[in-house]
């Protein structure tokens, strides 16, 4: 029985545009050069950003900042919580969102 479950996990071969990749050694070396190459730090960048455009940049008001730094008013807080579907749970705390109209 456990060693029916432990077969069912394996990966036989895979299916890439080289071709079929099959037995262990060759499957672990094809995906671990796989996330090698995926997480290999990226290669330097011929482009560079013309820094005498920087001043033409829209930049946001003082006033503008302040309204979106601003903390959130207990009356935003309470009209999210009661646009949310009752029975769902919407974050990692586990609680339905009616349980927080409630209390």
């Amino acid at each position: 029985m456990a060693n029916g479950k432990h077969r069912r996990k394996l990966i036989f071969s895979l299916d890439q545009d080289e071709g079929k990749i099959e037995g262990q050694h060759n499957l672990k070396n094809y995906i671990t050069n796989f996330y090698k190459e995926l997480f290999r730090p990226p290669e330097e960048s011929l482009c560079a950003l013309d820094s005498s455009r920087f001043g033409n940049i829209p930049q946001v008001t003082t006033e503008e900042n302040d309204f979106l730094t601003s903390p959130f008013t207990e009356e935003e807080v309470r009209d999210v919580f009661f646009a949310m579907e009752h029975n769902k749970v919407h974050g990692p705390d586990g609680f339905l969102a009616k349980f927080y109209e409630k209390f």
